[in-house]
């Protein structure tokens, strides 16, 4: 149960946070007045999908492994051009072992190239604000790399706390806050999973909350992007509601947080908080996707670090929302290599 109260706390936290905002900051979120009893549907749902994603944990149905393969596939059409190349890749690795198992240490020393790379061909971020969106697609894969890599490498702990303070260094620079939480989440997880967590590890989200906080402007300016995010789901309840409108297009589009950006103002790119994707695609019936990585979050707790890595990866996508690359993570950790090296978690 540890992977579902955390996750529930950290669900809960945000939809307290972005109560509060709707509620006491109004003036900053909207840019008219909008009727508050809106908020409230769209908070009913959010509970409603996330009870059902509590059924699929607490009552997992676990499909044949060819299942989760064919998924995967079709999923990663909607990845860019190298997506149905990657899927390939590791499904042939994975016929022999979970290549992260094996070469953690090589992929994290070459997402930190890669990255370093990729700054110094395109610039950075943090002193050029107008590249963070061109930047996005790669910043995020990086992170993911990198994150799920620091999970399975079999360092001392004092080595992996260097690589980690690296990591959340480079991506600060990147300006994405979201992917600083995620490194921070894939450090500290293992400890928590483990029992190792300490006094001095916790300590070390003060200078990730401060980061995240100077990227945002101040605590006001980091509400109230908590509660644009929920400001976009809400509408998304609202035009979606009972059937959906985009009947599994959004999950499958390259870029969603752009389509959904679109359907609004014409640019930039929208989160759309955890389930509103699903609310999008299938209105309704979308709780029948929230009871699945409801559970692909019980079958990773098999394996600790599969479990790391899910559950970081959802506590990420509460505010990101869930689209096709971050659905494939959950399913290769969670269904497929959570069946290797297993440690069954109380």
């Amino acid at each position: 149960m540890k992977s579902l109260k955390l996750f529930g706390l950290a669900f809960f936290t945000y939809l307290v946070l972005t109560l509060y905002t709707n509620v006491f900051l109004k003036d900053k979120l909207y840019g008219a007045e909008l009727d508050m009893s809106r908020i409230w549907v769209a908070l009913l749902v959010a509970i409603l999908f996330f009870v059902l994603l509590v059924a699929g944990y607490l009552k997992p149905v676990e499909l044949p492994a060819w299942t989760y393969w064919l998924m995967l596939f079709v999923l990663s059409f909607a990845l860019p051009f190298y997506g149905v190349i990657a899927v390939a890749f590791i499904f042939l690795f994975s016929m022999k072992y979970n290549p992260f198992e094996k070469h953690a240490h090589i992929w994290l020393i070459l997402s930190i190239i890669l990255l370093t790379f990729v700054y110094l061909l395109r610039g950075i971020p943090l002193f050029n604000w107008g590249l963070r969106f061109g930047l996005s697609k790669i910043l995020v894969f990086l992170a993911f790399l990198s994150g799920i890599s620091l999970v399975y490498v079999n360092w001392n702990i004092k080595f992996k706390t260097l690589v980690f303070l690296i990591l959340e260094m480079l991506f600060f620079l990147g300006t994405f806050r979201s992917l600083m939480l995620l490194i921070f989440l894939m450090y500290i997880l293992p400890l928590y999973f483990e029992e190792r967590l300490t006094l001095d590890k916790i300590c070390l989200a003060i200078p990730v909350f401060l980061l995240i906080l100077y990227l945002s402007g101040s605590l006001e300016g980091l509400l109230v992007r908590i509660g644009f995010t929920f400001l976009i789901f809400h509408n998304l309840v609202h035009i979606s509601m009972p059937f959906g409108i985009f009947h599994g297009k959004l999950l499958l589009h390259s870029d969603p947080r752009w389509r959904i950006a679109f359907m609004f103002t014409l640019k930039n790119r929208y989160t759309y908080f955890i389930f509103g994707q699903a609310v999008a695609d299938f209105g309704i019936f979308g709780v029948i996707e929230a009871y699945f990585i409801g559970t692909l979050l019980k079958l990773s707790e098999r394996n600790s670090k599969t479990a790391t890595i899910v559950l970081s990866t959802l506590i990420y996508a509460i505010e990101s929302g869930i689209e096709a690359f971050l659905l494939s993570v959950l399913i290769l950790f969670g269904a497929l290599y959570s069946k290797t090296n297993i440690k069954t978690l109380k």
